[in-house]
């Protein structure tokens, strides 16, 4: 088959046909023609349009038929206004300058916003929408303000403290900002958030009329709304209790008596430790409570110090006991302290034991020791008195049965007993801070069962118990009375002494907390502080003294009490002690920033300094002392304060010169003297006496032995004495010479 020749119009694509604007050069028309399309765009005659090319080509074989998708029909585009018209537009405006101009918009949105509606909407029967005119927001509502009437037709708000400002001008019916530029008057800046006190109140009320009552009273009545008070569940009378509800409880025991006479060696000996081997210098320095069993029933053991020091320790182990047993060394006999606790026992009314402990030594002298307890008005059982004298030795185990059993025996007689369902309540003995666990107390119970959970209020503090360990270190869900144990769960450090309450629910503990916190505060700011011309001379003759200042801090709340006792009778009037801080717990950084910045010393007893801690005070230089023996403690304490004291200056006088005449030399007058007694140092001051008067105080210039310069002249001996910035020497006028001596000052 011979192919066709090809052409450059055939050879185009029909899509290229379509988008061709100007004919090819071989169709082109005559110029009568182009003239005629000149016309034809003044006119505005529409152009003519070419129809869709058809596509002559096949479709390749196999392929299937395509039907082509229906254009939608397309709304027909408004016809342009003609030449003629618009020339007609154009003279209105040169022939009519009243009449209004109308701005002309594009078609697009003259289409849009048509204000006559389509034809089709005209031949709606349905009427149109009314035009809803536009209506302007409200104003703002005036506050109005709340008040009652009293009897007396005056206005009254109530309002509970803290005042707020934005609180206190919605009541009045006020703006806020009124309120702050009022209070500058005061003298008081606040924002509308802030609270202010309850006196500016009153008066910013007062001022506009109103009266501010801090207790909301009910509606219509005239008697103020009272709120159940929350109070702490009284403690219970056994003799008042049911003999069915009442159960034998354990009995707590306390060992009492002097350093160092063996009470915890014999309690260790009872339980089968070693409590002593743990102690520094072998001595007790706090306050421990112990459980043992003997015979199936358990006994309760408290361990007291017997340092002078403790002497409050002392006191609290004989209120919440019931028999005390009074610890005696057979070797030393009746000691201060000894004498001490019994008066402890005597003032808490408890039966009273004694044990003579070191029976075993070979100084032992049990007859010395029952002599002397009969003259202090102890007379023992086999000596026709009423104490029970037991002979032990804590060393060996001699007497200890013995003593289990007396204990035991006595116990019975007194037939301790308490309601196990009572409101639990115990006594905190010992507090201390534990690291990882908080503030811990060791209590003993006192009526109830303490179990975990238990919400509960102590003294000014809140808790709940979070967990429950005995003196072994066992973890436990209960405590019955009369045993001890640690609790873990307050919100801050607890008092020694204080009681711990269990009440129904957390909320009233909390604030039943908050009330007595609340009301410690308001006596520490209520002091009334008068000045009186005593007073006066006391602060001046304060302000002279050297002060020793100290940031104190213990390893219990026990010990803080007692060595802030014995820091503050330190009697001195020459120095002070001034303790910044006390508290239980490990020397921390923040305790060496205080210490740096009121240049204070920093005293720990049985504690340990932090890592963080020691670099700041050495960077500080601020001075940190560990002790774990109260008594040395207290010795380098009055020795850093005779320390501050500056040295007493004494004058020696050590020789006497008389003058027989005076030299005229070129540098002023030289008195030729003569040594009466002793010597002329001169290294030493002088003075000169005239007539018994002193002239003159001074140092010696110049001392010569003829023409020699010498540092002294003894007795009988003649020399020429210039005294530095003196010349007015007269015959027989007398020098002394004399050598200040410095001599250190005690408290």
């Amino acid at each position: 088959m011979s192919s066709k020749p090809s052409s450059a119009k055939k050879s185009k694509s029909p899509t290229d046909e379509v988008g061709e604007v100007t004919l090819p050069a071989d169709s082109a028309k005559p110029k009568k023609e182009v003239k005629g399309k000149v016309l034809s765009l003044i006119e505005e005659k529409k152009p003519r349009t070419r129809g869709p090319v058809k596509d002559h080509q096949l479709p390749p074989l196999g392929a299937k038929k395509v039907v082509a998708p229906v254009p939608e029909p397309q709304p027909a585009a408004p016809a342009k206004p003609t030449l003629d018209e618009r020339k007609a537009a154009a003279l209105n405006l040169f022939e009519d300058d009243d009449k209004p101009k109308v701005r002309r918009r594009p078609a697009a949105d003259s289409a849009q916003q048509n204000a006559l509606p389509p034809i089709s909407l005209l031949n709606d029967p349905t009427p149109p929408k009314p035009i809803v005119p536009i209506v302007h927001a409200p104003p703002a509502d005036v506050v109005v303000p709340e008040f009652e009437l009293g009897e007396s037709g005056e206005k009254i708000i109530h309002l509970k403290p803290p005042i707020v400002v934005k609180d206190l001008a919605d009541k009045m019916g006020l703006k806020p900002f009124k309120i702050i530029s009022e209070l500058i008057a005061f003298k008081v800046f606040a924002s509308a958030d802030k609270a202010i006190d309850i006196e500016i109140a009153e008066k910013i009320c007062e001022k506009h009329g109103f009266k501010l009552e801090r207790d909301k009273r009910e509606k219509g009545g005239g008697v103020h709304k009272v709120e159940e008070a929350i109070v702490e569940p009284v403690a219970q009378v056994v003799e008042e209790v049911e003999e069915e509800k009442l159960e034998l409880r354990a009995p707590i025991i306390t060992f009492m008596g002097h350093v160092d006479h063996g009470k915890t060696s014999l309690l260790d000996a009872l339980r089968k430790t070693q409590v002593t081997a743990g102690e520094a210098g072998g001595i007790t320095q706090h306050i421990g409570a112990y459980c043992i069993w003997h015979n199936g029933k358990p006994i309760t053991f408290i361990d007291t110090p017997g340092h002078a020091a403790f002497s409050a320790m002392r006191a609290r182990g004989a209120n919440v006991t019931d028999i005390v047993v009074l610890v005696i060394a057979a070797d030393d006999g009746i000691m201060p302290q000894t004498k001490e606790a019994l008066s402890h026992a005597k003032a808490a009314g408890v039966q009273l034991m004694v044990a003579l402990n070191k029976c075993d030594l070979p100084g032992a002298n049990i007859l010395r020791v029952k002599s002397q307890l009969q003259d202090i008005g102890l007379a023992p059982v086999d000596w026709g008195g009423e104490i029970e004298v037991m002979e032990v030795s804590a060393k060996t185990g001699l007497g200890l049965d013995n003593l289990l059993e007396t204990m035991s025996l006595q116990a019975e007689v007194l037939e301790l007993k308490a309601d196990p369902k009572a409101s639990p309540r115990a006594t905190v003995i010992e507090s201390s801070m534990v690291a990882g666990r908080g503030p811990v107390a060791t209590v003993i119970i006192g009526q109830g069962t303490l179990r975990v959970g238990q919400p509960f209020i102590c003294g000014p503090l809140w808790g709940k118990v979070k967990a429950i360990i005995n003196d072994r270190g066992e973890s436990i869900k209960e405590v019955l009375p009369g045993m001890p144990c640690e609790v873990i769960g307050f919100s801050d450090m607890p008092h020694v002494g204080d009681e711990v309450v269990v009440m129904n629910n957390e909320r009233d503990v909390k604030k039943l907390s908050e009330e007595r916190l609340e009301e410690i505060r308001q006596k520490k700011l209520n002091v009334p502080r008068r000045s009186t011309l005593e007073h006066l001379f006391a602060s001046i003759e304060d302000s002279n003294k050297k002060v020793l200042k100290v940031v104190l801090k213990c390893d219990v709340q026990g010990s803080v009490e007692a060595v802030a006792k014995c820091l503050t009778d330190i009697q001195s009037d020459k120095c002070n002690l001034d303790i910044l801080h006390q508290e239980v717990g490990a020397i921390n950084e923040s305790d060496v920033l205080l210490a740096s910045a009121s240049d204070a010393i920093i005293i720990g007893f049985n504690v340990k300094v932090e890592n963080k801690a020691l670099t700041v005070s050495k960077r500080e230089t601020v001075q940190v002392k560990l002790y774990s023996i109260i008594y040395e403690l207290i010795d380098q304490v009055k020795e850093a304060m005779a320390g501050l004291l500056d040295p007493l200056t004494r004058e020696k006088v050590i020789g006497h010169a008389r003058v027989k005449q005076v030299f005229k030399v070129n540098k002023g007058f030289v008195g030729g003297s003569v040594v009466t007694d002793g010597v002329m140092n001169r290294k030493q001051r002088a003075r000169v006496l005239r007539d018994g008067q002193a002239v003159y105080d001074g140092g010696f210039e110049t001392l010569r032995r003829f023409t020699d310069e010498v540092n002294e002249v003894r007795n009988g001996m003649e020399c020429g004495i210039k005294l530095s910035g003196f010349s007015d020497y007269e015959e027989n006028d007398v020098i002394e010479c004399y050598e200040l001596e410095k001599i250190a000052q005690t408290l």
